[in-house]
């Protein structure tokens, strides 16, 4: 299995935790791909050196500093979100990889994901699930369009290859005043018609839950079952303190084992899960499109 990640230094410490839950729970080799700018050397070094620890193998993949230098950055989002635009161009030999943001919790194998036939699509993802707008109307896709999140793509690369590099980046130029979630706006505009939609259970927004998810989250095995990827999107991140949304237990379990320092601090959060909860279904309550759901655990 081949991943790809592209952070900066800021999210070295998530990604590693990431990377832990990744080679702890698949039953194939595993080679990542770190795609970056700016990581020192020696942060670089510690991750190739954990992920041998594991089994896995890491190599590094610098590019210039000034790539998308141009390009749109704005709230919480950074410049190495685009970088995952580049995969088919910069690992030309390579036909598949699955990019994987490194705020998630890997919780399951994903061999069969990883391997599934894609039918002639060019990327694979999981609907994005927003509350209160209607990204597919933001973007005009065609009214049969499922708008993605780009937190997890499985990449046909030889198939993306077929489309011009250059012809993305002039779509970026020329949209870049309408973009809200950059990357991802672009990679459902450039490549609309030829994308997988996949089950929500490998791309599960622990910040952004719906009905059953709510309702299943403190029963923890129906949760596991279905959950392959547990995805801590927007600005509120397990890692950091105030964490008030869903899912948090599975964030600490691994971080346990990156940073045995951190144990009694890991424990103490857990503590906070109930709080958790009643927080999640006053968003439920406050946020929830009641209509328009109606996936969750099975």
């Amino acid at each position: 299995m081949q991943v790809v990640v592209t952070v900066n230094e800021n999210y070295v410490y998530p990604l590693k935790v990431m990377l832990y839950s990744l080679f702890s729970t698949q039953e194939e080799p595993v080679t990542v791909f770190l795609i970056h700018t700016g990581i020192s050397a020696a942060s670089v070094e510690m991750l190739k050196n954990f992920s041998s620890s594991y089994g896995g193998e890491l190599l590094e993949v610098k590019i210039e500093e000034d790539t998308f230098a141009q390009a749109p950055v704005m709230a919480h989002f950074s410049k190495e979100m685009y970088y995952r635009l580049l995969c088919p161009w910069l690992l030309s030999d390579v036909e598949r990889v699955l990019y994987l943001d490194p705020d998630m919790i890997i919780n399951d194998s994903l061999s069969s994901f990883f391997h599934m036939n894609l039918g002639g699509a060019a990327l694979a993802a999981g609907r994005d699930r927003p509350a209160g707008m209607d990204n597919r109307a933001r973007l005009k896709l065609n009214q049969n369009t499922v708008y993605v999140n780009s937190g997890v793509l499985l990449m046909d690369l030889e198939k993306m290859r077929e489309r011009n590099k250059e012809e993305l980046l002039l779509l970026l130029e020329e949209k870049k005043e309408e973009l809200i979630y950059p990357d991802q706006d672009i990679i459902n505009l450039f490549w609309e018609g030829s994308i997988k939609v996949v089950e929500d259970c490998y791309n599960l927004n622990a910040n952004i839950l719906f009905l059953k998810e709510r309702l299943c989250t403190p029963f923890r095995k129906k949760v596991k079952r279905y959950a392959k990827i547990i995805h801590y999107a927007g600005k509120e991140k397990p890692w950091n303190n105030g964490y008030k949304k869903g899912m948090y237990a599975y964030w600490a379990r691994a971080e346990w084992h990156v940073d045995p320092s951190k144990r009694f601090l890991l424990a103490g959060r857990c503590l906070l899960e109930p709080y958790r909860f009643v927080y999640g279904f006053y968003c439920l309550l406050k946020d929830h499109d009641w209509k328009r759901d109606r996936h969750g655990c099975r």
